[in-house]
């Protein structure tokens, strides 16, 4: 199973996903630092449920948590991406599932840091200057 050929019509998708949690959580936002330990703990995962619990973890922190709000977005906004290519794939083993449930994750994570860093730096300027676009 080629995952790039399963995941490919499924990238629009998943970057609609990641700007609407990042647009809905605008200032409620975790660190870039943050997010780019989300990308890394999507490479390292095995199955989706991994990269929940990951989320849920940072939450619930007492130093330097992730958002609540966000965390709960994040996973919420990936769940019909991810119900849809599982669904698509039910002829396949659990692990193949799950590797392309992981890499789908990847994707979003990637998809999420590149939407958190245009936000924060459209917030950074000024009204004067983005009406000028």
């Amino acid at each position: 199973m080629e995952l790039e050929h399963i995941l490919r019509p499924r990238r629009k998708a998943l970057v609609l996903a990641a700007e609407s949690a990042v647009s809905e959580a605008r200032d409620k936002l975790p660190d870039k630092s943050q997010l780019s330990r989300l990308v890394s703990v999507c490479g390292e995962a095995t199955c989706a449920e991994e990269i929940c619990n990951y989320l849920r973890y940072q939450a619930s922190r007492q130093t330097k948590p992730w958002p609540r709000e966000f965390a709960d977005l994040v996973i919420a906004k990936i769940e019909a991406p991810l119900k849809d290519l599982s669904s698509d794939m039910q002829r396949h083993q659990d692990s193949e599932r799950d590797r392309a449930r992981v890499a789908a994750w990847r994707l979003y994570a990637v998809f999420l840091t590149r939407a958190s860093t245009y936000t924060r730096q459209q917030d950074r300027k000024g009204p004067h200057d983005r009406a000028r676009r």
